[in-house]
């Protein structure tokens, strides 16, 4: 009998490894919550509520700005044989959208598949009065992949595209409001000398500005004078449509 099931002992470590699994992703959301709630007490949004399980769950948080927001996943649980999470993951609130294709490993590593999303600018509202500007306008991104190390908090690969609709802007200039209505412009994500990159350009791919991120933290923006030809205001120097005439940088991260 002992040899019996010294013969089978790897079909009898793997059916311990598969209830294990199977016990995990199919226990009540809720119950393993009490465990963890202490400690994400600290994080930047505040859980409302919990439901599900670990394979199939449910959260509501509240999120500064974005208030509250669901967030609905699946998780592949023979992935977890392999030391890895694949997720797809749904994240919907007022003004808010995003699906994608999660893979999270020992190491945090985290990548993003066939991401698509949608953001209204009624989100970035706050943001922009301070500068006293509005705007007017969706903002959609399409298949986004991405992958990132959470551990140093830097970008390694990224691509897809964010569209947004048009819109009325409004914003000071020299003290003076200015009101103008945006056409629909295309962003494409890149990757390039260790810089995540946003080229921003019109429908018909002409240039107006590029937007960056540096593995170092370091971010900012640079606008061609096509940008102000587009919202019908005049540059007083001398200058072509490609001329960079606004360049800013700051630390981000």
């Amino acid at each position: 009998m002992f040899k019996a099931i010294w013969a089978a002992r790897w079909y009898v470590l793997l059916g311990f490894l598969v209830f294990t699994i199977t016990l995990i992703v199919t226990t009540p959301l809720h119950f393993v919550w009490q465990f963890a709630e202490p400690h994400a007490r600290n994080l930047p949004v505040k859980v409302n509520r919990v439901s599900g399980t670990l394979w199939h769950g449910q959260l509501q948080v509240n999120a500064p700005q974005l208030g509250a927001v669901d967030v609905d996943w699946q998780l592949n649980p023979w992935s977890l044989l392999a030391a890895k999470a694949d997720l797809m993951l749904d994240v919907s609130g007022q003004g808010i959208r995003l699906s994608t294709d999660a893979t999270l490993t020992l190491d945090q590593q985290l990548t993003l598949t066939d991401t698509d999303g949608e953001l209204s600018s009624s989100l970035l509202r706050p943001v922009l009065q301070k500068g006293r500007a509005s705007l007017q306008g969706d903002f959609e991104l399409t298949g986004l992949n991405a992958q990132l190390d959470l551990a140093s908090k830097q970008i390694l690969r990224i691509d897809g595209r964010v569209v947004f609709t048009g819109g009325d802007v409004g914003f000071p200039v020299d003290g003076k409001p200015i009101q103008s209505t945006l056409p629909l412009l295309v962003g494409q994500f890149s990757r390039e000398q260790q810089k995540t990159l946003l080229d921003i350009n019109t429908e018909q791919g002409q240039a107006i500005g590029q937007a960056f991120l540096q593995n170092d933290g370091w971010g900012g923006v640079a606008i061609r004078r096509r940008f102000l030809d587009i919202l019908g205001q005049k540059w007083p120097a001398q200058a072509t449509e490609e001329t960079v005439i606004f360049e800013v940088s700051q630390k981000i991260l």
